[in-house]
């Protein structure tokens, strides 16, 4: 609102609003009245419905609540909400200067809040218009924003609207004065279109003598015409010989038909007969099947009981398997350790292989799973080495560094080489453990014996 309010002294509030109220659209309005309890209310008493040819009703009855409480913004901020978008040329550059950069920079720099409203001078010149008068006197009255004394006197300026008339009238008279240049322009093209009327009179007589010219071309054109059908009727007994000689060839035709037919009849018995060959034979090889699935079903029990056979087997070499594990979980390996004259670098390998054994809570060292599997794990080093050299070519390519690829091999080479040196080792010790400690006949023992003390 104004920042002095007695600007608005001498303005038709009742009129203002009575306006705004009228360019409200019925959908808005509508929905303001819904809104509103107590205009809803008065709006439907005595069973008036809400609809389009009310208006004049209603647009009184809320112009008589606004004037009850002499135009309390309570009142007038709802018709005012649905009236603005209305006019959405004016909407559209408010809004979008209110919500843009500029306008916060301008509300930061003046310290006004976010609830603040004001135009400042430039953009109330480059906004306002003479043309929308009316609307910017229902935004001084009625919106939230806060003008100036100096942009109340403008809007409330009503010279300004004479002015605009006064302009409006000259720009009329312009008007009235190119339409009486339009109407002498007019006036020369009637006469030069008389005088082309009589122009056209003169090539009518001409077009009368070409008529005249045209019904002889007619009179040779029939002529003609009584030739071609004399033609016509020549090619029609033309045609009536060869639909002749048509018939005939279809008369051929529906006699080798015929005996096609018959034919094909013949072949048609034939075949009924193979077929009831084939159904002899199917049902030979039927009563063959369930012969064989009946041996089928016996060869299957054999196999049953020959799968329990082998599953016992299974698990009797699966518990003789676990002989050499058990051999192995008695070996005191820091002993053998210390027992054996290795050199340096047989010590780094040994090492190397203890490393690949675990402690068990007593702090003894024991191979992790059974000796095939232990020895399966020192293995893999050595296929991924193989397989990277084999794909080299490709696995090249696909890193994008060949040297970067050889480089990344290298300790896989350290690594494969020392796991030789060490399964080396380890066949070794098992060669002295299988072939010197134990001896042949304790092999037949049902337990593992204890390891003989050395003299």
């Amino acid at each position: 609102m104004l920042v002095n309010e007695s600007k608005l002294q001498g303005v038709s509030t009742k009129d203002l609003f009575s306006r705004m109220l009228s360019e409200v659209p019925w959908a808005s309005l509508k929905t303001f009245v819904q809104a509103n309890a107590q205009v809803l209310k008065l709006a439907t008493i005595g069973g008036h419905r809400l609809d389009p040819k009310h208006r004049d009703r209603i647009d009184k009855l809320i112009l008589r609540e606004a004037e009850k409480v002499d135009f309390a913004q309570t009142m007038t901020n709802g018709v005012f909400a649905v009236w603005y978008p209305v006019h959405e040329e004016l909407h559209k550059r408010l809004e979008d200067y209110f919500h843009g950069d500029e306008y916060k920079q301008f509300r930061q720099e003046q310290s006004l809040t976010e609830d603040d409203y004001v135009l400042p001078e430039p953009k109330f010149a480059e906004f306002f218009g003479i043309d929308h008068l009316p609307e910017w006197r229902i935004l001084l009255c009625f919106s939230p924003l806060k003008f100036s004394d100096v942009q109340a006197d403008r809007i409330l300026d009503d010279s300004q609207g004479n002015s605009l008339l006064l302009s409006r009238i000259k720009d009329l008279e312009e008007k009235l004065a190119n339409v009486e240049k339009r109407e002498q322009q007019l006036a020369g093209e009637t006469e030069r279109l008389r005088e082309s009327q009589q122009q056209a009179q003169a090539e009518t007589q001409e077009s009368r003598k070409g008529l005249r010219q045209a019904r002889t071309d007619f009179d040779a054109l029939t002529v003609k015409l009584d030739r071609a059908q004399a033609e016509s009727r020549k090619l029609k007994e033309q045609l009536d010989s060869t639909l002749a000689g048509q018939d005939s060839y279809q008369k051929d035709l529906r006699q080798k038909l015929t005996s096609d037919g018959l034919r094909m009849q013949k072949d048609v018995e034939r075949l009924q007969k193979d077929l009831s060959t084939w159904q002899s034979k199917y049902e030979e090889q039927r009563l063959q099947n369930k012969d064989l699935e009946a041996a089928t079903q016996a060869a299957r029990r054999e196999a049953s009981h020959h799968q329990v056979n082998a599953a016992q087997s299974a698990a009797s070499a699966q518990h003789l398997s676990t002989f050499a594990d058990l051999i192995l979980q008695r070996i005191d390996w820091p002993k053998v350790g210390a027992s054996m004259k290795l050199t340096p670098r047989m010590r780094l390998q040994f090492n190397s292989l203890i490393r690949k054994l675990s402690y068990e809570n007593d702090r003894s060292l024991t191979v992790e799973g059974t000796l095939a599997e232990f020895w399966e794990s020192m293995l893999a080093p050595e296929r991924d080495l193989i397989k990277s050299i084999a794909q080299s070519n490709s696995l090249e390519v696909m890193s994008g560094d060949m040297q970067g690829y050889w480089n990344g091999l290298t300790d896989a080479f350290g690594d494969v080489q020392i796991s030789l040196e060490a399964r080396s080792v380890v066949l070794k010790m098992l060669q002295e453990i299988f072939y010197q400690v134990i001896e042949m006949e304790d092999l037949k023992e049902a337990v593992i014996p204890q390891p003989k003390e050395k003299r």
